[in-house]
């Protein structure tokens, strides 16, 4: 395989005091560090990762997704902090981890590079059992998960040329470690790459143009939590399934589409899919002519923002409904009371109150 680059988030975790540990109990200590290294990779792999290199006690690994490096290291860290609950200080085994938005060498199924390097910095950054980020991953990600990071500031960095501004987070609970993300909170959404099927391969540019608006327009809306272009484009050209592409991203719903031009007229179709289910929970046609190519993609971007919306958190409202009462977060709460007050039947107003004060 030859050298290519790529852009990736790269994630870098090590074992904090790790040789102050070994000194202690060496074959305990080390018995513990491989059982929290295993979850660790069986982690990053479930969450969409790429386990890629171990080093002794850390480990390197790479995600399409920001969101989902982001949520599958706090996922680490709090199952962690769960376990270490309770221990005495010199019995926790805690992780540093480091993640970081770069532009990688490829050789040989490992990266290399500045970004690479960075991730290891910020690691070395982290508190133990806390996450350190890198302000280029922070911009990608912010907005769009439920985590909270503090701002760090500036810092230098051996090797790294300028300064770098990091963004911490640590756990805030025990014993949950899921509470902290967003997956079972607001619905999350990822806008697939339209698809060209006109046969032009200079319409490529106005199928990447819908996609890119929507991704923005969806953005604004505060119901659903929107996956950033650099992690649904790296599907561009490729066969997907729908269900792996929702557990690579951590989303709920995917929303796909294609473009065909014929002459002057284009049509445009995009569908809205359920990756739990697979069932599409919406879809549409749109035939127009092709005048403007501006204020043509600005209509769609409006109309399928536009329609989109309420279609999927009427889902939403299904779904809280579907759902056992005592298995709903705040998001579940406020769509199943949303769902009792849509009926604008009397009966159903106490119980649509009762649940919005559940839910507050």
């Amino acid at each position: 395989m030859g050298l290519t680059h790529k852009l990736v988030a790269i994630l870098y975790a090590d074992v904090a005091g790790y040789s102050q540990l070994m000194e202690r109990d060496e074959v305990s200590t080390h018995q513990r560090v491989m059982e929290v290294l295993d979850f660790a990779s069986e982690s990053i792999t479930g969450g969409g990762g790429t386990v890629l290199r171990y080093a002794g006690d850390a480990i390197l690994a790479e995600f399409p997704s920001l969101i989902g490096a982001a949520e599958t290291a706090a996922e680490i860290q709090s199952e962690l902090a769960a376990r270490n609950s309770g221990l005495d200080d010199m019995a926790k085994i805690q992780i540093r981890i480091g993640l970081n938005l770069g532009e990688v060498l490829q050789d040989r199924e490992e990266i290399f590079g500045d970004g690479v390097n960075l991730a290891a910095r910020l690691e070395a950054a982290a508190k133990p059992g806390g996450i350190c980020i890198s302000s280029a991953f922070y911009d990608q990600v912010a907005g769009k998960t439920l985590l909270q990071f503090s701002d760090g500031g500036e810092q230098s960095f051996k090797n790294i040329a300028r300064p770098v501004h990091v963004y911490h987070w640590q756990p805030e609970t025990v014993g949950n470690p899921r509470s902290t993300t967003a997956k079972d909170a607001k619905p999350s959404i990822a806008v697939l790459p339209f698809v060209n099927m006109s046969g032009d391969a200079e319409q490529e540019y106005f199928a990447d143009g819908i996609t890119e608006d929507l991704i923005t327009a969806l953005s604004k809306i505060r119901s659903f939590l929107v996956i950033a272009r650099n992690s649904t484009f790296t599907y561009k050209g490729q066969a997907v399934d729908i269900k792996r592409v929702a557990a690579d991203l951590g989303v709920r719903y995917v929303l796909e589409g294609s473009v065909r031009t014929a002459g002057n007229r284009v049509r445009i179709t995009a569908q809205l899919i359920d990756a739990e289910t697979g069932h599409h929970v919406w879809g549409e046609r749109y035939d127009r002519e092709l005048n403007d190519i501006f204020e043509l993609q600005d209509e769609m971007t409006q109309v399928i923002a536009g329609t989109m919306e309420p279609e999927l958190n009427a889902a939403e409202r299904e779904r809280a409904v579907r759902k056992a009462p005592d298995s709903l977060d705040a998001w579940g709460l406020f769509q199943r009371a949303l769902w009792h007050m849509y009926t604008a039947e009397k009966e159903n107003n106490p119980v649509a109150i009762d649940l919005f004060k559940q839910s507050i």
